[in-house]
């Protein structure tokens, strides 16, 4: 059971996807949380997942700041994606979804 989440899959963009929906959805109606939007929410979280992957794999340097950055707009990005395709999709979800 402890091969679910490695901090190997971390490092990919499908873990930190999951990872950061995952937490996002456990966590955004905790408390002081509620005050944020929820895109916020995911872009602080994703980037979280990408910086602590990088340092516990071992190559977090200042040079690979940028990349770190951009790696979790992208899991963000990601993850709002995947978030949305759910909910509308299988979920039947907003009235703005329809004919697209």
């Amino acid at each position: 059971m402890q091969d679910l989440f490695t901090y190997a899959t971390l490092g990919t963009l499908a873990g930190a996807v999951a990872a950061t929906v995952l937490v996002v959805d456990s966590i955004k109606e905790l408390g002081f949380l509620k005050r944020f939007s929820t895109r916020c929410l995911v872009v602080a979280v994703a980037e979280g997942i990408v910086f602590l992957a990088d340092i516990a794999a071992g190559s977090f340097t200042i040079k690979n700041v940028p990349l770190c950055i951009l790696n979790g707009l992208l899991v963000a990005a990601s993850a709002m994606g995947s978030w949305q395709v759910i909910h509308d999709r299988l979920l039947g979800g907003s009235e703005k979804a329809k004919g697209g």
